[in-house]
């Protein structure tokens, strides 16, 4: 499948909601509580999303012709606040060239920051290490959100220091 990493904005915010609660409900929704699945539901439909993209330090999509098969939100340079792709585009390297594109934008307009953290689900812990990232907690529950915390240090690639 061919697609290309492009810009989100808020106008595509009903699209960007829908590949981000597919995904959900498919891969992560079963490890949390009915209250956090709802309230994170709640918070990614297309009218608070909307509201959120529009302040985002990086918003993007992988776009293709069927659609947006992921979707990236970096609301400071340092906090990976989502990133999902549809179920059916999953092992395509879709969420790598999603966060590599985060990445290239952190590091060239906010050369300061050198570390990225986010709250991985523990199904997305293994594709998050796969492109750098770390866990800095064990398994933690918030508010019925199972999560455990990672960190990618950005110079490391520019060392040679892999992750462990």
């Amino acid at each position: 499948m061919k697609y290309e990493i492009r810009s989100l904005t808020s106008a595509q915010a009903a699209d960007a909601s829908a590949v981000i609660q597919e995904s959900f409900l498919a891969l992560a929704a079963a490890d949390w509580r009915p209250d956090a699945r709802s309230a994170f539901l709640e918070a990614t439909a297309p009218s608070p999303l909307k509201i959120k993209m529009s302040a985002m330090t990086f918003a993007a999509g992988a776009f293709s012709d069927g659609g947006i098969a992921g979707v990236i939100l970096v609301p400071s340079p340092s906090l990976l606040g989502l990133l999902f792709v549809r179920p059916r585009w999953l092992r395509m390297g879709i969420g790598q060239a999603l966060w590599e594109s985060a990445r290239a934008h952190i590091e060239t307009r906010f050369p300061e920051v050198h570390t990225v953290e986010l709250n991985s689900t523990p199904y997305a812990v293994r594709f998050y290490k796969s492109v750098g990232f770390v866990p800095i907690s064990s398994e933690f529950e918030r508010d019925g959100q199972r999560a455990i915390r990672m960190a990618c240090w950005l110079p490391a690639r520019a060392l040679g220091a892999n992750a462990l």
